[in-house]
């Protein structure tokens, strides 16, 4: 052995005790870790027996947790308005479209299609994100925008035709009454609807630069055009949407079909009513934004007009009122057409109709909206808000005048201006 001085023994004998002693803190460390793991291990089986004796059950995550979270939060959050064992216009629309949503078993239980339904109305009234709903039914925030999307288009599928289109008139019969309540509530003769469009938001497009300026509408954010038809029963008789938000208002009407049946007198009837030496047919409402035609009337939007022109202005925009009417109706009760969606356009066109449809089957089945949850309504005072304020709520289009180049629709208009203002003075109309 090699021998050491007196200096050099003590140091070897100071380095062999701090050695004991570290390694002495150590192996005390890791007990001590150890016995707190135990600890913290039986105090969780402890909790888990003491949830067994109480009757709870132990919940497992995983991706299929629906059923399980609707018994622990209620079916009742997932409708503002509608009790799904009491609601009767719920339980309408799951016989309509239960066979085309419900799923059969393959590997496990699927979600009921009560559940898939009370989701997308969810999803349609409250206009929350995909991910808060996931959240709340347990679910994939994927699984829930397929399940919307695969609803909505069942609705329209299986309804457009039993609640919108079936109020789109076919007969001269129909056409006379429509027409006699359209005057009856708004005192203006031969219209028997009115048109108007709004921007529902969605996200940025894709596409490049030319896209986005398509959809980028003058209010400055990205959206597509709903346009619809409205009754004197603030019922949609017809709808499209889909359009890019930048599109003028009369490029969107004349390019669909039921303007060129119009155009090719293929759908207006051959009736009317005579005002003066002239033979008015069945009227269309719009502002001035449309072009002036013998089947579609627009304000006067002369620079300066004539005590005549102003009244008739006048009693036109109050029987257009029902186009904002409907819309604020629309738009109250389903809260995702006033959020940006974060859907693609398809679905977002798919949702909104499928808000039209609903829209008319509330008002079939006579379930009311209060007045807070019409936009149109200020619910501070309660009274209608001006036009200018629930336009600008509903975000309604308001795009440039179109110059009235039709010389008949022209006479038209003269007449009704005359026949109006006869009736103001109290006078009669031949």
């Amino acid at each position: 052995m090699p021998k050491y001085s007196a200096r050099e023994a003590l140091l070897w004998q100071l380095i062999g005790k701090n050695r004991k002693r570290r390694l002495a803190l150590h192996t005390a460390l890791r007990t001590v870790y150890q016995r707190r793991q135990l600890l913290l291990q039986v105090a969780c089986l402890t909790v888990l027996l003491l949830a067994n004796n109480n009757g709870a059950a132990v919940l497992s995550w995983s991706c299929r947790r629906f059923q399980r979270s609707v018994a622990r939060n209620g079916l009742k959050r997932l409708s503002g308005y509608l009790d799904l064992h009491l609601c009767h216009t719920f339980m309408f629309l799951l016989g309509r479209i239960r066979n085309l949503i419900e799923k059969d078993t393959i590997t496990e239980e699927p979600i009921s299609p009560k559940g898939r339904l009370a989701m997308c109305l969810y999803r349609l009234e409250r206009g929350d994100y995909y991910f808060t709903i996931a959240e709340m039914a347990g679910i994939g925030e994927r699984t829930v925008g397929y399940i919307v999307n695969e609803v909505t288009t069942a609705i329209v599928e299986c309804l457009w035709e039993d609640t919108v289109k079936k109020h789109m008139l076919k007969s001269e019969d129909e056409f006379r009454s429509r027409i006699l309540d359209m005057e009856e509530a708004w005192q203006l003769p031969c219209c028997w609807s009115a048109v108007d469009g709004c921007h529902i938001p969605i996200k940025c497009p894709p596409g490049g630069l030319e896209s986005c300026k398509e959809y980028h509408n003058f209010k400055n954010f990205f959206s597509v055009v709903l346009m619809g038809m409205v009754d004197s029963k603030y019922r949609f008789v017809w709808a499209t949407c889909g359009y890019p938000g930048n599109s003028h208002d009369s490029v969107v009407f004349q390019s669909t079909d039921l303007w060129n049946q119009i155009k090719n007198q293929e759908y207006l009837p051959k009736i009317g009513k005579k005002v003066g030496s002239l033979l008015v047919p069945p009227l269309i409402l719009g502002d001035a934004a449309f072009p002036l035609q013998p089947w579609l009337m627009k304000p006067c939007t002369n620079a300066n007009p004539t005590l005549q022109q102003r009244y008739y202005n006048y009693r036109l925009s109050q029987a257009r009122m029902v186009t904002e009417g409907a819309f604020g109706q629309l738009k109250g009760r389903w809260l995702v057409l006033l959020r940006r969606c974060e859907c693609s356009q398809e679905n977002t066109k798919k949702a909104a109709l499928a808000c039209v449809v609903l829209n008319n089957i509330c008002l079939e089945k006579g379930d009311t909206i209060t007045r807070e949850m019409d936009l149109a309504i200020d619910p501070k005072t309660g009274n209608r808000r001006d036009r200018a304020t629930i336009r600008e709520l509903l975000q309604m289009r308001a795009c440039d005048k179109i110059p009235d180049m039709d010389t008949k629709a022209r006479l038209i208009r003269e007449g009704l201006i005359e026949k109006l203002w006869l009736e103001k003075q109290g006078g009669g109309v031949s």
